[in-house]
């Protein structure tokens, strides 16, 4: 079969797989969380004042799984070649990701009902997290950024565990409205996996559009589902952690492979497409830590808490954040294309984030004084 309609019937059998499913499935979700009750219950730090199902993340992993698995078998029955020449590592490698997302899946399953302490859900991602280099994959190249290249295993390894937790813990902090998540993923996922399509890297395309065709009924529940007749849904912890879990997973596979071929500078685009919740993060810890608060526990001082200060409605908001998610991207595709180097499209990325950031203060500002006029 030619390699383009390859491409096309990794991308669209996927997608379109995974979109069916999730249309079948939170739509019983739904009904399940309304007869059990299980709802996520209103306080002061959260956006809705009204309970709302939390368990749209529990569909993700298992129909990425059934997605993965039938799309391999089909690929199979009709012949078309496997890319992937090491079958033994690459079999390791899908076993040992969609171990840690189980491992993520459950924790996340048991904090959305009866809840779990930060410190544990730390140490099941750091033990996910180590199953990376364990099946030998981890960042070998940082590619220039930090003005550094090739880096030995002990420190390849530290920084893969690191990035892994940084962007498992990124998505689940995000998540604190309405599309934003799933919406930002979105973006990352579509980024990696066009790259993917580029290289013909099919079984990297099933995951990455697989996941993505998921995310596509969820959010149309999760932004526009009317609460009063209870089509509304969160994703949960269960479906953030397992979804950070995962674009990480693509993000390493993606820079810490050399047999997928892709350059160097794919490093830098795939950090691209998950700066703006990273960069929250940084920036969230220095003012908690500033104004002498535990930097762990939650606050409502995340860049998408900042944005409804603006008077901006939540819909408005999400918006905002992903057309920035988008315009980092595209800043550093083309910083790429014009050779201009890692850490200077770092330094780049940053400045449009300090100065979007800076912008927002000031709209919280106006909006405060008029409010007091």
């Amino acid at each position: 079969m030619d390699e383009f309609l390859i491409t096309v019937y990794s991308i669209v059998t996927s997608f379109l797989l995974s979109a069916v499913l999730g249309w079948l499935f939170i739509p019983r979700v739904l009904i399940l969380s309304h007869r059990k009750r299980l709802f996520d219950m209103p306080d002061d730090r959260k956006m809705h004042d009204t309970p709302i199902p939390r368990l749209g993340g529990i569909t993700f992993l298992p129909i990425l799984l059934i997605c993965v698995c039938l799309v391999i078998g089909f690929w199979v029955m009709i012949g078309i070649p496997y890319q992937q020449t090491d079958l033994t590592t690459m079999f390791i490698r899908f076993v040992l990701l969609f171990v840690g997302m189980m491992m993520l899946y459950l924790v996340g399953v048991v904090d959305d009902l009866i809840g779990v302490s930060y410190q544990a859900k730390f140490m099941v991602q750091i033990a996910c997290a180590l199953l990376f280099p364990l099946s030998g994959l981890w960042i070998h190249d940082l590619s220039g950024l930090f003005w550094i290249n090739e880096v030995p295993a002990w420190v390849g390894i530290p920084v893969t565990v690191f990035v892994v937790v940084y962007v498992t813990n990124a998505i689940n902090l995000i998540d604190g409205l309405d599309g934003l998540a799933s919406g930002i993923c979105s973006v990352a996922l579509s980024t990696l996996g066009l790259a993917a399509s580029v290289r013909g890297q099919h079984l990297f395309l099933v995951l990455a559009f697989g996941m993505l065709g998921i995310l596509l009924p969820f959010w149309v529940y999760n932004v526009y589902g009317n609460v009063a007749k209870g089509h509304k849904i969160f994703m949960g912890d269960t479906g953030s952690l397992t979804l950070g879990y995962l674009v990480s997973f693509l993000l390493i596979y993606m820079v810490g492979d050399s047999s997928m071929t892709f350059p160097r500078e794919m490093l830098i685009i795939g950090l691209s497409t998950m700066l703006l919740p990273m960069f929250d993060i940084v920036r969230v810890v220095i003012v908690r830590l500033r104004n002498h608060h535990n930097p762990f526990l939650p606050d409502k001082n995340h860049i998408h808490h900042k944005l409804l200060r603006t008077g901006l409605s939540s819909r408005w908001a999400m918006g905002v954040l992903i057309f920035m998610s988008l315009v980092i991207v595209l800043a550093t595709i083309l910083g790429v294309k014009a050779q201009v180097g890692a850490m200077w499209i770092f330094f780049i990325d940053l400045a449009v984030w300090l100065i979007f950031d800076y912008t927002v203060n000031i709209f919280i500002f106006k909006n405060n004084r008029q409010r007091y006029e």
